[in-house]
């Protein structure tokens, strides 16, 4: 197996595990949050805004910027 398909594998894997707590937060009576109630708590202190902006920053540096 290569390293690119070991990378791409573990990513899917990621994707899927974000789907499936995603599907479970939504269950009724649920104590797991959604996604964008996660986003909300954390977009509410400062920190959690330079947060979000440095992962925003880390994702389009690292897949949108050209070698």
């Amino acid at each position: 197996m290569s390293p690119r398909l070991i990378t791409a594998i573990g990513y899917a894997a990621i994707i899927l595990a974000a789907l499936v707590v995603e599907f479970a937060a939504r269950r009724p009576g649920s104590r797991v949050p959604t996604f964008a109630q996660l986003v909300h708590t954390v977009m509410r202190e400062r920190w959690g805004r330079v947060g979000m902006l440095l992962v925003w920053w880390w994702l389009g540096f690292h897949f949108l910027s050209r070698s």
